[in-house]
């Protein structure tokens, strides 16, 4: 993904306290396959696959989370070029930072942050090519992302901020 790609949705994580049954559930509801990373080393990652392709992960709920009474739940993942500037970003527009940078070997960057309002969302950048799409979604595959946030328009100046989205369209919902 270049970095014109800045701001896309580019990977799901579910975060769950039973990858069994949730692997069960969405083969069947979803119709994904499924693979194992072979990168994963001694923890297996589990990749959900639509049409051989990878659109998501689904992994153990950390301890920490656990402890901490965060129930099982879908993180997106949303691409920039440099995930330390878009931490300091997101710390300038008011978030937070929740888990700071990562190095996933061979694949990238990950850390994840909060917004004003306490959204949580991922930032991911790639040491090659970043899972994802430039193309329209196809069947299978997650073509919609909405934000439940208490204050709509902090929130939309918050990632406006971060990922310079522009406004497209609005509805009253």
């Amino acid at each position: 993904m270049s970095d014109a790609a800045k701001g896309r949705f580019c990977w799901f994580d579910l975060m769950t306290s039973n990858p069994d049954a949730a692997k069960a559930f969405y083969t069947e509801i979803a119709g994904w396959g499924t693979e194992v990373w072979e990168g994963s080393g001694d923890k297996p990652y589990l990749m959900f696959t639509n049409n051989q392709k990878p659109v998501g992960g689904v992994m153990q709920l950390p301890p920490e989370l656990v402890e901490q009474k965060v129930p099982p739940h879908w993180i997106s993942y949303v691409y920039t070029p440099d995930v330390d500037a878009s931490c300091a970003k997101a710390e300038e527009l008011g978030g937070q930072v929740m888990h700071p940078t990562t190095d996933i070997p061979t694949v990238g960057k990950f850390a994840v942050i909060a917004d004003p309002q306490g959204a949580v969302i991922a930032l991911f950048s790639a040491t090659g090519d970043a899972p994802g799409s430039e193309e329209p979604a196809a069947k299978g595959e997650f073509s919609w992302h909405e934000l439940a946030t208490t204050d709509y328009e902090a929130a939309w100046k918050f990632y406006s901020g971060m990922f310079s989205w522009q406004k497209a369209d609005a509805m009253d919902m």
